[in-house]
């Protein structure tokens, strides 16, 4: 999808060379990529949620999603926050959520960090992709 979240008409995707894998560039969840800025910080806590080590951040549009897993990962996402996402930070953490009256700066669906999140709680993530820091190297 492009960043309004239609389907494109066309996309150029990267692949390693000999295993065909994905290539996903990421952000790394430190001080002057992303922890700095609130509502990258409330990514990062999300994703770990699913793993308490994840320090990847992906943006939606950067990550290639498979079918079988990503489905997986939206019903466990729906059972644990509800439908609509009202749990994700109510139930979840209903102290702040109340100091905050309600306004926590983040967001407000499952994101790709998240799924990636996921993916590497099921040991998954290295087998499907080959993650490239974009602070190294950029975004394709």
């Amino acid at each position: 999808t492009n960043s309004y979240h239609q389907v494109s008409r066309h996309v150029d995707l990267m692949f390693t060379p000999g295993k065909f894998v994905p290539v996903v560039p990421f952000t790394p969840a430190t001080y002057p990529f992303c922890l700095k800025y609130p509502y990258c910080k409330e990514i990062i806590m999300l994703a770990q949620r699913w793993n308490p080590t994840h320090k990847q951040v992906v943006l939606d549009m950067d990550m290639l999603y498979h079918t079988k897993h990503r489905n997986d990962f939206c019903q466990e996402w729906t059972d644990r926050n509800g439908e609509d996402g009202s749990d994700l930070y109510a139930v979840h953490q209903p102290l702040r959520w109340k100091l905050k009256e309600g306004k926590i700066i983040g967001p407000k669906g499952p994101t790709a960090t998240d799924y990636l999140a996921y993916l590497a709680r099921e040991k998954l993530d290295s087998k499907m992709y080959k993650m490239t820091d974009r602070s190294l190297y950029g975004a394709h």
